[in-house]
């Protein structure tokens, strides 16, 4: 399940698109079946799903059938398991309840709960800057977003 910039139209869609790192097919729209606090954060608008399930707002998005391989290849781009975690969360598609892999936020600081919950995010209502990929590994971002720093 994907929320951010990874969903179609969105700038890290392309992750998806290319089937050399593995096999991706979407499988269609879908919602959590859970509330989760989405929130936009940092100077890069990075839109980030807490791990707080119970609070927020039930979440849009798309659902992809992967490999290994793709998901090997996500982590990457979601800098797992240094930044973002990953869980088996339900999510409704197709009027179906099934279980897929979504990327959170786990150990955040705790302000980042003061921002706006939203419901779905989209680069045309708030554009991110593409620079964050060249500190999504280092301690910028890290510290900016976690309890704990790094140096």
């Amino acid at each position: 399940f994907v929320y951010g910039t990874l969903k179609t139209g969105e700038p890290n869609h392309y992750w998806f698109e290319d089937q050399s790192h593995g096999f991706a097919e979407i499988v269609g729209p879908a919602e959590t079946a859970e509330k989760f606090p989405l929130v936009i954060a940092t100077k890069y608008n990075l839109p980030m799903l807490l791990d707080q399930a119970g609070t927020g707002r039930n979440i849009k998005g798309e659902v992809y059938r992967i490999d290994e391989e793709k998901l090997a290849h996500l982590d990457i781009l979601e800098a797992y398991p240094s930044l973002y975690t990953r869980k088996i969360t339900p999510i409704n598609v197709d009027g179906e309840k099934i279980n897929s892999w979504i990327y959170l936020m786990n150990d955040f600081r705790e302000e980042l709960l003061e921002n706006e919950f939203l419901n779905e995010y989209s680069t045309r209502l708030l554009p991110w800057d593409p620079a964050y990929l060249e500190e999504k590994d280092g301690s910028f971002l890290f510290n900016t977003i976690k309890k704990k720093t790094q140096g």
